[in-house]
């Protein structure tokens, strides 16, 4: 009897210390990236008021840019967003509209443009403006 119970204690001691049970990996913390624009083809590039030489708004594939004075939405967003504030943008897209309402903490805009050829739009708002694709 005690041969037998000093085997199953050896067994056991063996199969508990035999391998590392340890099979989980690290995990990493990776910062997720959140797309808050998604501009339609027909709109991305660079926008100047009609009749003038100044870049006035700028849309890339993800992001939408006041040129002067230089403020990107997305790094607003982006840093709204880290602080724990509301960050989002609802947007409207067809082939001839692009509409977008931006919150940003407690502040919030809306913006809304029409699509008048390949090469103009309309933004469209209190006193609409016409713009030329550069």
């Amino acid at each position: 009897m005690k041969h037998l119970f000093l085997a199953v204690l050896m067994a056991a001691s063996l199969v508990s210390c035999s391998s590392n049970d340890d099979t989980t990996t690290p995990q990493q913390n990776n910062p997720i990236q959140t797309v808050y624009f998604h501009p339609p083809q027909w709109i991305q590039g660079s926008w100047k008021i009609s009749n003038t030489s100044t870049t006035y708004f700028k849309f890339t594939n993800d992001d939408f840019i006041l040129v002067t004075p230089y403020t990107s939405y997305k790094a607003i967003l982006e840093q709204t967003a880290a602080t724990g504030q509301p960050a989002k943008v609802v947007e409207q897209i067809s082939d001839y509209y692009y509409e977008f309402t931006i919150t940003a903490g407690a502040s919030s805009g809306q913006y809304k443009f029409k699509k008048i050829s390949d090469t103009k739009i309309q933004w469209v708002g209190s006193t609409p403006f016409f713009l030329d694709k550069e």
